[in-house]
């Protein structure tokens, strides 16, 4: 059955055959028409058409025959028949876990899998939803069959979907990476840009907020069309004109409220790597690719060209096409700043996103950063990038008072990644570095395994980072009431009587946070990064950025932390330069 939207039809149940029927029309599409000049020309989506550096996944889902007679299992890719030819889908979808709670007196189907939690507090037990999950235990079952009845409901759904799409693979990240095994973990979490970067299609199941709620859903309309008599005697029309309410749109469905994907930090790089989603939301099917994206019904389209200044590049599978002369319209600014300033642009949309493993950060974004590299060839620092780091350390906490730092070290503190809470950086391509810098460089050292082995992935976790910076310097205590605010645009007047506008954003602006400070004898200084110029002139110096260090207790100098950042208008030069060069540590 069909609802008609302006014209387009919406399946009432995307179950339907002219639900996969439209679906398998827009991968048409992509392949084959001429009007999809940003997706790969040619390209049939098997892995051989993809090069000699393109592999698959270690394991896959295979789903059986398409009319399901049989159940789906586990296999090593490289056992399988022209391996080099395989296609596959990929799901990309919310866990769940402790989030979801139910009473343990709450009716569970047979194929529900839970954490039993004794709360104290609430004096009651609950459960925690859970996906299905392949580890050392179970790894040999998987890999003889799944049973359907197994499968919580997103995962069967995913494998109709995989079928009607004519694939026989899928790729599911709880059941192909063995979840008990840090070594396995980590390899699979190094390969995660090529498996989706690979991948035939990704199928995102945008509605479910677990792995129990399910894909293929019966869509939820407020009202259907109410039906309404037209008739124009003047042009002999006698027909009907249909109100209802408007539709969920690729906003709402994709970016907004209607999303339960859009929030959650390891979906980024899933939906911007994948060179072509399906995403199931709660009223429609939308799809997206690097050329276009549609919808059963209305639909905000991408931009039809990547020079659109306004059009976010952290949502856009684009973001590395056309770097040249992406958003270069003055040919002005370099292939690598274009690259710098795009991930910018994606490090603000990431760091407002959640996640259940704080200790994921750097893997969630590691597939992402390597394929930056790719065309950067240059050397990742907890979050950074070594050659335009004084760029790159310039960030600054969009909500300083609700910031935090994370309870366990997961990276220095002069990395975003330091902190709880989106951080907005620079990517403005009228902004670039002026004449003078400070002397900066920055080494990592990546988190090791329990035997003491090296980690396999260089964007993983990190165990310690350190920052060196020569450059100008002054004290902050010369100015009054410099601590009073969390964050504050307006004149600071400095020692010699001179004035500059400037903006002073703390990371974290908690009265809790300058107590402790003043409590340990901590003592703040400025230490300038670089001179920025507007307009590409680097002698139209602007604005001076400079960093926010805190000392030791009781004023220890030798090891500063990072705790803000401060940016400078309309300053006098002479005052700068007059600044002591200072050398300074920071961890």
């Amino acid at each position: 059955m069909l609802k008609i939207i302006s014209g387009r039809p919406i399946c009432l149940d995307p179950f339907s055959a002219e639900c996969f029927a439209i679906a398998n029309d827009w991968i048409a599409q992509c392949f084959n028409s001429e009007k999809h000049s940003f997706c790969q020309k040619g390209h049939d989506g098997s892995i051989a058409s993809f090069g000699t550096q393109a592999i698959l996944p270690t394991r896959l889902i295979d789903v059986g025959p398409l009319d399901g007679s049989e159940n789906p299992r586990l296999v090593l890719s490289n056992t399988i028949k022209d391996f080099g030819l395989v296609k596959y889908a990929a799901l990309s979808h919310c866990w769940g876990g402790p989030s979801h709670w139910l009473t343990i007196e709450d009716s569970i189907s047979t194929n529900t899998h839970y954490i039993v939690v004794e709360d104290s507090n609430r004096k009651e037990t609950s459960i925690a939803l859970t996906p299905l999950t392949t580890d050392t235990r179970n790894i040999e079952d998987r890999m003889r069959s799944i049973a359907t009845s197994l499968l919580p409901a997103t995962f069967g759904d995913a494998v109709t979907i995989t079928r009607n799409l004519r694939l026989r693979y899928i790729w599911i990240d709880s059941l192909c990476i063995i979840q008990d095994s840090k070594e396995d973990w980590e390899y699979e979490a190094a390969r995660m840009a090529d498996v989706y970067k690979n991948s035939y299609v990704t199928i995102a199941a945008e509605s479910a907020s677990n792995s129990h709620e399910g894909i293929l859903k019966k869509r939820h309309f407020e009202f259907d069309p109410i039906e309404i008599p037209f008739s124009s005697q003047g042009h002999n029309i006698h027909t009907s004109m249909y109100l209802r309410p408007v539709q969920d749109d690729w906003e709402t469905s994709i970016m907004g409220a209607r999303s339960k994907l859009c929030s959650r930090a390891w979906v980024l790089q899933e939906s911007m790597l994948a060179p072509r989603t399906l995403h199931y939301g709660s009223q429609q099917m939308f799809w997206e690719c690097r050329s276009f994206s549609h919808a059963e019904g209305d639909v905000t389209p991408i931009p039809p060209s990547p020079r659109e200044r306004e059009w976010s590049w952290s949502r856009n599978k684009r973001f590395l096409s056309d770097v040249a002369t992406g958003i270069d319209q003055k040919g002005a600014v370099a292939v690598e700043d274009v690259l710098y300033m795009r991930w910018n642009s994606i490090l603000e949309n990431y760091s407002s996103r959640k996640m259940t493993n704080p200790s994921d950060a750097f893997p969630a974004l590691a597939g992402l950063a390597s394929e930056f590299n790719l065309r950067l060839h240059d050397q990742y620092v907890a979050g950074l990038w070594k050659l335009d780091l004084h760029r790159g350390l310039l960030w600054r906490v969009v909500e300083p008072e609700t910031c935090k730092t994370t309870s366990q070290y997961r990276a220095p503190s002069w990395s975003w990644a330091s902190k709880v809470g989106q951080i907005s950086g620079i990517r403005d391509a009228d902004y670039i570095v002026g004449n003078y810098r400070a002397d900066i460089e920055a080494e990592v050292t990546l988190k090791s395994h329990a035997d003491g082995s090296a980690t396999l992935n260089p964007y993983g976790e990190v165990s310690m980072g350190v920052l060196k910076i020569r450059g100008r310097s002054i004290s902050a205590t010369h100015w009054p009431a410099f601590e009073s605010k969390p964050w504050e645009y307006g004149f600071i007047q400095n020692p010699e009587d001179s004035e500059g506008f400037l903006f002073r954003g703390f990371d974290i602006g908690t009265e809790d946070a300058v107590a402790e400070r003043h409590e340990k004898g901590r003592t703040l200084c400025l230490v300038q990064i670089a001179t920025w110029a507007w307009g590409r002139n680097p002698k139209d110096e602007g604005a001076v950025h400079c960093l926010i260090l805190e000392s030791g207790d009781q004023g220890e100098s030798t090891i500063y932390s990072r705790v803000g950042i401060v940016q400078m208008y309309s300053y006098p030069k002479d005052w700068v330069e007059q600044w002591k060069i200072g050398e300074f540590t920071v961890t």
